[in-house]
Formats: C-alpha cells, structure tokens, sequence
C-alpha cells in the first residue's frame, strides 16, 4: 500500500508541475496559446489519472464511464479551451464544472499538493514584475499597476482576472504554510504568501486586497470561537468581528472608490433589466452568451468605455441565463454551503490559536470559498480567463472534499509527512 502511496503522489507531482508552467506562460499575449495548451493537458491528465484510479478500485462501470464521457467532451472542445475562440461559451460552464468534480473527488493529500503547486505559481508571476521593476528602476506600486496595463492585460484581459488568479494562489500559499510540518517550508510558503499580497496590492484591485485577510482571518477566528463560545456568544463574536472588518474595509477600500462603486452597481442592474426583464424569453432564459445587445444597451452608464460585463457574478448570470441560470447559481451555491457545513469540525477537540498547529481542511476550504464569494460579488469572476475558470471549480470542490473516518482533527496522518 504505502509504494502504491508513493507513486500516486508522485505522479500529482508530475501533472501538477504544469500549473506554474501554465500561470507563467499566461503572463505574455505571445506564449498564452501555449499556456492554454499546458492548461489543457493539466486536465486531461488529471481526468486519465482519475479513469485509472476508478479501473484499479474494480469501480462500477457507470462510474469510470461517466468520467470518460466527461474527459470526451474536454476533447471535442480542445479548440475553444487552447484557441479560446469563444470567451464567453459553453466552454466556460464546462472548465469550472470539470474543476468542481476533479476538486470533490481530490484526497486531502492530493489538494495538499495541488496547493503546494499553486503557492509555487506565484513565483513566475513576482519574477516577471521584479525583472521588469528593475529594468524600469521603480518599484512602486503604481508602477506594478502600469507594468499590468501594458504587458499582462493583453493576456489576461482585465485587471481583476490577475487579481483574483493572484487572491487564490496568495491563499493558497498561506494554507500550505500552515499545514506543513517542516519548518523550511513553512517559511518558504509564508514568503510565497507575502510575495503573493504584493502582487495583490499592486494591481490595485480593492476585492482582491480584502479579500485575502478577511478569507484568512474569518475562518480562523470562527472555527475557534465555535469550541469555545455558545451560540449565542458565537454568533455575536462573529457579527462583532464581521462589523469591524466591514468599517475598515470601508474606511480603507470602499470609501475611496465610491464613484466607481456606484458606477459598477448601475452596470449590474442594467445588465438585469435590459438582460432578464426585456422579454419573456430572456426572462427564463436570459440573451445568452452574446452579450453585444446588452452592452450597448448599457453603454450610456460608460459612454466611449463600456465594462462589457456586468461587474458581478449574480447580475452576469442573470443577463446571460435568465432565471434558470440564477437556479442553477442557487443549487450550485447550495452544494458548497452544505459541503462546508459537513466539514466544521465536530469534535470536542479544540483548536489552537496558532494557525500552525491547527489549521484542518475544513478551515482551507471555508476560507478559500470565502474569497470566491468576496471576488463573485465584486466582478464577472467566471468571465475572459480559462485559469480562473479552472480554479473557480477546484475551489467550489474542495467544499466536497470527503472527511476520512479515520483520520480525527489533529491527527499527523492528515498533515503533510
């Protein structure tokens, strides 16, 4: 069992070798179409990897056919996902659903690895601005900004697609560090982290740079206070933590962009009405993927410079799916609330304060769906990247996560050897 251990392992090491391939080549319009290739392959091995483990499990047929009819549907598709002809396709339901189901069926000991190789992503992308940063001799903030306007947009499409790619690898280097065991590499995934929120803080993206902290901090405050406090105390603590965190953000993000704001809530509830509300059709089932009319519907709220999406995740959906869209965002958001509520700990076992020796799946998964929710109420995070896409699914999954028996919170079988 334990040689059959180690070769599984070593082969997630060997597919997942290629994210970090895949988030560099994204940094340049010139290598993006080979980035998409990497990206393609990561899939389509992680989904062979999958039809074998089911076929030597003597699994049901039904099970590993299903897998195989998904992994067929990847490939009839390979031009739309590595020419990427149609941002805003069928394709696009397709990555994050193949996400959601690769991430649900993951071990712990798999998603340990894929975060490890997720924290290591963000190490092309702090090169890239370092090498450029020296080469302008100007390491400022604006400066990252400027640098993402005119040599990573191309690629990438908007600012906030680097910064939500940037919010989840941050994360994910932060909760790498925190269930590592050797301290080296503790040390070498908290630098990650603080690389990554320098990444954050230079695209200038108010969503990403809250979002990190607050899908930190609430998790690791809550889960705590729910061994120690009653209910009542709890649910109090938690509103108390939550208000405070609501005045900074708005004293420190919101209050300075209020205009903006403004100016993106007009943009959603436009998209609403000139996308569901115009007809009955669109009402069930919104204009679809073409969203031209509806952008120049609502053009008049950004004369001369249109989003082009609708800025936020529900409104998006609305426009585009209608009210049968906004059903499956329900059942889709149903699956991940009740996935976390089968993860939170429910055991008389209480966790310590310090995030290192203590922090169990059921606190990684919450934060990292935290700040899917923080990013889907902030912009169109499904929209124009084929990376996030993917995430957007391995994050949802990682709330279906199954909990071993066996393995008991604080248990070493459930960190890393």
């Amino acid at each position: 069992m334990l040689p059959g251990l180690i070769k599984d392992a070593q082969s997630d090491h060997v597919i997942n070798c290629l994210i970090p391939a895949t988030v560099a080549l994204h940094l340049s319009r010139d290598t993006r179409e080979i980035g998409l290739l990497a990206l393609f392959a990561w899939i389509v091995l992680q989904l062979l990897n999958r039809i074998i483990t089911l076929n030597r499990q003597k699994c049901p047929h039904e099970t590993w056919l299903s897998w195989s009819v998904i992994l067929g549907l990847l490939l009839f598709n390979v031009r739309n996902i590595v020419l990427r002809d149609d941002y805003r396709g069928p394709v696009l339901v397709l990555l994050i659903g193949i996400g959601l189901l690769l991430g649900s069926q993951f071990s712990q000991r798999q998603w340990r690895n894929l975060l490890v190789w997720l924290a290591v992503s963000i190490l092309p992308i702090g090169l890239f601005f370092t090498i450029q940063l020296g080469l302008r001799s100007d390491w400022s903030i604006s400066s990252i900004f400027s640098t993402y306007y005119e040599l990573v947009k191309p690629s990438m499409g908007s600012i906030n697609r680097l910064a939500t790619l940037s919010t989840f690898l941050t994360l994910a280097a932060w909760y790498s560090s925190t269930i590592s065991r050797s301290r080296w590499r503790q040390a070498a995934n908290l630098l990650f982290a603080v690389i990554g929120y320098w990444i954050v803080l230079g695209t200038d993206s108010r969503m990403a740079i809250s979002a990190v902290p607050v899908a930190i901090l609430l998790p690791w405050l809550g889960l705590r206070l729910y061994q120690r406090f009653s209910i009542k105390q709890w649910l109090s603590a938690i509103l108390g933590a939550t208000a405070l965190l609501a005045v900074g953000a708005w004293e420190i993000v919101v209050k300075s962009g209020i205009e903006s704001d403004t100016q993106r809530l007009r943009i959603a509830s436009c998209w609403i009405r000139k996308g569901m509300f115009r007809s009955t059709e669109r009402f069930w089932m919104g204009s679809g993927f073409n969203t031209d009319s509806i952008s120049e519907a609502c053009e008049s709220i950004r004369p001369g410079n249109p989003f082009g999406h609708a800025h936020n995740t529900l409104a998006q959906i609305a426009g585009n799916h209608g009210l049968l869209g906004l059903i499956g965002l329900l059942a889709f958001t149903a699956v991940i609330v009740h996935g976390l509520w089968r993860q939170l700990p429910r055991e008389q076992h209480r966790l310590d304060w310090s995030p290192w020796n203590s922090t169990e799946w059921g606190e990684i998964s919450l934060g990292l769906n935290l700040a899917l929710l923080f990013c889907a109420l902030s912009t169109t995070v499904q929209e124009f990247s084929p990376v996030n896409q993917l995430l957007i699914g391995l994050v949802a999954g990682s709330a279906c996560v199954a909990m071993p028996a066996e393995f008991k919170p604080g248990m070493t079988e459930n960190r890393d050897s």
